[in-house]
């Protein structure tokens, strides 16, 4: 199972809409990749470093496919309307890594 993170780092002078991201971008994903292999998204919003100073992250948000090749196959068909949704909710660039689930 593949699982896609973006991280959305809380840099000075950035913005993220938690609402919009939940109420809209998060289901938008999930009625367009779901065709394509996405099984799951996860996301958490960040409130407060361990200290309590602000997040050093917004939010973390894992997308979780079947595959790599059905992830690669939604992002052709679908990349362009989530990327462009974009600036809706931050002003943030996500940091985007793959990874495998592991078993636990």
């Amino acid at each position: 199972m593949l699982c896609i993170t973006a991280i959305y780092p809380n840099e000075p002078g950035s913005r993220f809409d938690a609402g919009y991201y939940q109420r809209s971008h998060a289901r938008t994903a999930q009625a367009l990749l779901a065709p394509h292999g996405l099984t799951a998204i996860r996301t958490t919003i960040g409130t407060a470093a361990l200290d309590g100073s602000p997040p050093p992250f917004w939010a973390v948000s894992e997308m979780h496919f079947t595959s790599r090749a059905a992830f690669d196959a939604g992002i052709a068909a679908e990349g362009a309307a989530l990327f462009a949704d974009i600036p809706n909710y931050t002003n943030v660039t996500p940091i985007l890594q793959v990874s495998e689930l592991a078993a636990a």
